[in-house]
């Protein structure tokens, strides 16, 4: 009879529990602000990091906008509050810089769909130009993949994945 109780316990709580495949993430999972913790580009076989291996920065999204802003976070700090022309091309070259207003559409196994229009950026090789990702939210993170955007620092269309944790 032990054994018989066990087991129906076990199978019950084995079948109850949900699988992370059948967690759906919904628009208002999304709202708040996200600190990033790593971010990748895939070129075919080739992953680069283009922030380098230590990315700072936030993504902020409300009810109808995405705001992102990343940095190299071992970029040198200028020698005076003027930037020289060479300064000013490195602090260009190690951060992207972007907002727009987004739609939501069908969770997918890869996550919600979310499609943000970027109507201002760091680079107008991004300007007026729509930017797909998939994301899920698991806890207090994050999980942001593209099927491919271009990616200011190299100009090259690339699969972007970005890990972020809950900043508020």
């Amino acid at each position: 009879m032990k054994k018989t109780l066990f087991a129906t316990i076990i199978a019950g709580t084995v079948v109850a529990g949900p699988s992370y495949a059948q967690q759906t993430t919904t628009k208002d999972q999304l709202i708040g602000s996200w600190r990033v913790i790593n971010l990748k580009a895939t070129t075919g076989d080739k992953v680069t990091f283009p922030l380098g291996e230590q990315v700072a920065g936030y993504v902020t999204i409300t009810s109808t906008r995405f705001w992102l802003l990343f940095v190299d976070a071992t970029r040198k700090a200028p020698v005076a509050p003027t930037l020289t022309d060479t300064e000013a091309i490195a602090m260009m070259k190690t951060q992207v810089a972007w907002t727009g207003k987004y739609t939501t559409a069908e969770q997918t196994a890869d996550g919600i769909k979310l499609t943000a229009h970027v109507d201002a950026a760091s680079s107008q090789a991004i300007f007026n130009t729509d930017r797909v990702y998939f994301i899920r939210v698991n806890g207090n993170k994050m999980l942001v993949k593209s099927p491919g955007v271009i990616v200011p620092m190299t100009g090259q269309t690339s699969v972007v994945e970005f890990d972020l944790v809950k900043a508020d």
